[in-house]
């Protein structure tokens, strides 16, 4: 079996609204104002496409389950539906503006080989935009590790995931893209944890913990002109 389809079919049970419906309106500022042909992989049922949508623009979706793809297809000019190694070949090189994996690329055995290969579908000035869980996140570092002491997968999702088969951290995200031939443009926290006691548990930290604020880290990343 294809080691990425069966990474991304160890999550194609998930049909709850978190996985398929989720809109993310905090990751549209990451994607250019003058991008005009734009893919996001595992595209669910559409909504992070439909804010997309703008009469210069064309929009693309990878999304391996049919049924959410099928939803999808309104708001999008092209539909591939399946994973995403085995629908790459169909993906024109070097079109894309903008390729977006929203909180995707920690399901797949080797995110590092998918990060890798979209270098190809860019233009000279395309970007890749990512979301992508934050490990050190402070409520998993306090309530799971510290505390639990345990290490123990969850079926209703966070960054414990029963489908999630890699885990980041900001350091290890950045190292990953320079690593496949990335110039970083922005990289920051998104959705900063709410509780008084764990900003002040980050506060008395001096600094070490500054990253464990943030539940995932957004990321732009351009290929290096000599990749």
């Amino acid at each position: 079996m294809n080691t990425e389809s069966s990474s991304e079919s160890s999550f194609q049970h998930k049909t709850e609204i978190g996985y398929f419906h989720n809109p993310r309106p905090e990751m549209l500022k990451y994607v250019p104002e003058n991008a005009q042909r734009i893919l996001e992989v595992g595209c669910g049922e559409g909504a992070f496409c439909a804010d997309l949508v703008r009469a210069d623009r064309e929009v693309w979706g990878v999304e391996m389950n049919p049924d959410a793809a099928e939803k999808a297809k309104r708001f999008c000019q092209q539909m591939l539906v399946g994973d995403f190694m085995e629908v790459y070949s169909q993906l024109p090189d070097h079109y894309f503006d903008c390729i977006v994996f929203n909180d995707v690329l920690e399901h797949l055995y080797n995110p590092w080989k998918v990060v890798n290969l979209v270098k190809n579908l860019l233009t000279d000035q395309g970007v890749l935009v990512t979301s992508i869980p934050n490990f050190r996140y402070i409520s998993n570092l306090i309530t799971e590790i510290l505390f639990q002491k345990d290490f123990q997968y969850k079926p209703e999702g966070g960054i414990l995931d029963d489908t999630h088969i890699r885990f980041f951290t900001s350091k290890s995200m950045q190292r990953m893209f320079r690593q496949q031939g990335y110039q970083i443009l922005v990289h920051e926290g998104i959705r900063p944890c709410k509780s008084w006691k764990e900003k002040l548990f980050i506060a008395l930290s001096f600094g070490l913990l500054k990253d464990a604020r943030y539940k995932q880290f957004a990321t732009v990343a351009k290929p290096l002109k000599n990749e």
